[in-house]
């Protein structure tokens, strides 16, 4: 059973979606939590593990978006901020996108299409390298009239579902930690 910590509760259910994606095994319990911003993902997070392990989890993901930050430092920064200290046994992964979870989502932008079906994006070959890909997913949306059809906070998860994950393990390298665990068992955490 997973544990699912994120910055924001639609960051959650958005993994949510991805594991399910990746699990090959059929159906799992998943459990996601998320906050409102880091802040309180970092104030409660410790707690919050403990909890999911006392539901029987034993695969635990802590999403941090990179936010223009060294990856590297803000794996470190959840692994001694809320890992080590809620000593909770099992495997854990720290995911950091670069820059945000929505540049996995320009990853392969064609799956926007089965959401809104009149839509039809350019492919994108580096999101890891778009500075903000929340609000190039919302420029890229925009109909004639001007207004953006996508909201992150709603489509996310649904667009999730649609995902050809192995585009974005191709084209995303912060993406690698959490195949590698659903699918091979491997946590990055020590």
């Amino acid at each position: 059973m997973y544990g699912i910590l994120a910055e924001s509760q639609p960051d959650a259910n958005t993994l949510k979606a991805i594991v399910e994606a990746l699990n090959n095994s059929g159906s799992v319990r998943i459990l996601p939590k998320g906050y409102k911003g880091c802040g309180q993902m970092f104030s409660k997070g410790v707690r919050q593990l403990r909890l999911f392990q006392g539901l029987d989890c034993n695969r635990f993901i802590v999403c941090y978006d990179a936010d223009g930050n060294d990856p590297a430092k803000r794996h470190k920064d959840v692994v001694d901020g809320i890992i080590r200290p809620s000593r909770v046994g099992g495997l854990c992964c720290v995911v950091v996108p670069v820059q945000e979870l929505e540049a996995w989502i320009l990853a392969d932008i064609e799956a926007v299409t089965k959401i809104f079906t009149s839509w039809r994006p350019d492919p994108i070959g580096n999101p890891e390298s778009i500075d903000d890909p929340k609000e190039c997913l919302k420029k890229l949306s925009r109909d004639a009239k001007h207004k953006p059809r996508y909201s992150h906070a709603t489509h996310n998860q649904q667009v999730a579902k649609y995902l050809d994950l192995k585009k974005v393990e191709a084209k995303c390298e912060s993406f690698k930690p959490l195949v590698n665990l659903v699918r091979l068992g491997k946590g990055n955490c020590p």
